[in-house]
């Protein structure tokens, strides 16, 4: 076997202090590395007071006056968990008021913030739009929604330019709060213990398995001491409170055993939600969504189980299983398939004779909800970056102007590649798409679409 040790093996270090040390935890520091304590986590008023107090500001004039609230739920296992826990938790304190005015909306497929939604939002004119887990750099939309006198309240935690004028924006990334390796159920979490400190209460601690969760499924480092704790804490299965976390828990015990682990979660849990977001319908994914809310998961539903009686019922919540096992199922099915179509393309196209593993497809043969994770597989398989791109054609009108004013107006089809794209840090190449956008040849570089003249580069020069 083949191997490369990340550092000289030091004949003094137990076997742990060699694989911390090895990840950047210094010697002096392991001990408390190993025994983090709630000491290690950080103050919400660390984002800044003055942001904190608009938000609870306006959330709570919002429930005084019975207005309309709507939540964007983002579109994976960090957007679930920060969207559930910050409804569980306004459901705690103000219930009637999360019955009767606050909607909360799915996206049909793996869009973020308001794009496909701000239509909508105009019409219904809520009085407030809480965006967990994305929507910082959604401008455009923040101004046109502040325009008809709606208020925003961003709980966020991606990079962004600058922060928005026209919303309430919370996020570690955007502010002083220390622990960039907080994921947007994290912020939501923390902003919700801001509202305990204002009430007198303590009703963030039963959510911390959804912090736990969501920090897992997102990735976060845990070299981070308070990201290590928060997920530590919330795996205990004292607090195993949320309807989803649990039932699933015990569905896959044998695998997760009598402690859920970061390890665990991020195997047998997260995949099965990340599986309901890319692959699941509407219904089904609004099914799932529905199991992580206390006032949703223990509802009676007619039963889906195969063979069953006429007018049977059974609990959301176990309905909820079967779905992610199921669509889970389908999706390794189309994954595997996919895989299949595109290992055969890349050996009759030579395609490894590039840097660049560059797969270019035409509309309907890759799906897009897998292309992500085949990506993933095939960068990690053959050790480069990798992109799957789907050749797209749109009508674009170009007009011709004479004095500053349009005399002509033609339709014209532009073609891009749209799609998913991985880089490679065993090659050094870790920010791909900063990398492309540094080419200045692209477009929507973050949103991976890219323009025929880059393709070349890509492939040959990287």
């Amino acid at each position: 076997m083949k191997y490369k040790l990340i550092k000289p093996v030091n004949e003094k270090y137990t076997a742990l202090e060699q694989v911390l040390t090895n990840r950047g935890i210094k010697l002096e520091d392991i001990p408390h590395y190993c025994n983090t304590t709630d000491e290690d986590i950080n103050s919400p008023l660390l984002f800044g007071e003055e942001v904190l107090k608009n938000a609870a500001a306006a959330l709570v004039k919002c429930i005084g006056s019975s207005l309309n609230a709507a939540v964007i739920v983002d579109a994976d296992c960090d957007g679930f968990t920060s969207s559930a826990l910050l409804i569980n938790y306004l459901y705690d304190i103000w219930p009637t008021w999360v019955i009767n005015h606050l909607t909360w909306y799915l996206h049909n497929g793996k869009q973020h913030g308001l794009s496909d939604y701000c239509d909508l939002l105009e019409k219904a004119h809520y009085d407030l739009i809480v965006i967990p887990d994305a929507g910082s750099n959604d401008y455009i939309y923040h101004e046109r929604l502040s325009a008809i006198g709606t208020k925003i309240i961003i709980l966020d935690h991606h990079e962004a330019d600058e922060i928005s004028p026209y919303a309430i924006v919370i996020n570690n990334q955007l502010s002083d709060y220390p622990n960039k390796q907080l994921s947007g159920v994290g912020v939501t979490w923390q902003f919700c213990r801001y509202i305990d400190s204002l009430l007198g209460k303590n009703y963030a601690e039963q959510y911390l398995d959804l912090v736990a969760l969501g920090l897992t499924a997102d990735m976060q480092s845990l070299l981070s001491l308070e990201t290590k704790h928060l997920i530590n804490k919330g795996f205990d299965p004292e607090n195993i409170h949320n309807p989803f976390i649990y039932h699933i828990w015990q569905k896959n015990q044998f695998k997760l055993g009598d402690h859920i682990t970061s390890w665990g979660a991020a195997f047998y849990i997260a995949p099965f939600v990340n599986a309901i977001v890319r692959s699941g319908t509407q219904e089904e994914k609004e099914i799932v969504f529905k199991s992580m809310l206390n006032k949703e998961a223990f509802q009676m539903v007619l039963s889906t189980k195969r063979g069953h009686l006429l007018g049977e019922q059974e609990q959301l919540v176990e309905q909820a299983m079967r779905i992610c096992t199921n669509v889970k199922n389908r999706q390794t099915r189309i994954q595997d398939e996919t895989m299949q179509f595109l290992e055969s393309k890349i050996e009759t196209e030579h395609l490894l004779d590039n840097k660049v593993l560059l797969l270019l497809v035409e509309p309907g043969q890759v799906d897009r909800n897998v292309a992500g994770l085949v990506a993933n597989k095939f960068m990690a398989k053959y050790q480069r970056p990798c992109c799957i791109l789907t050749k797209v054609e749109e009508p674009v009108e170009v007009k011709t102007y004479k004095d500053n004013y349009p005399v002509l107006a033609t339709m014209i089809t532009q073609i891009s590649y749209q799609g998913s794209a991985r880089g490679c840090d065993k090659v050094g190449v870790t920010e791909f798409k900063d990398i492309c956008a540094g080419t200045g040849l692209t477009m929507y570089t973050a949103g991976q679409r890219w323009p025929l003249n880059i393709l070349p580069f890509i492939s040959g020069v990287i």
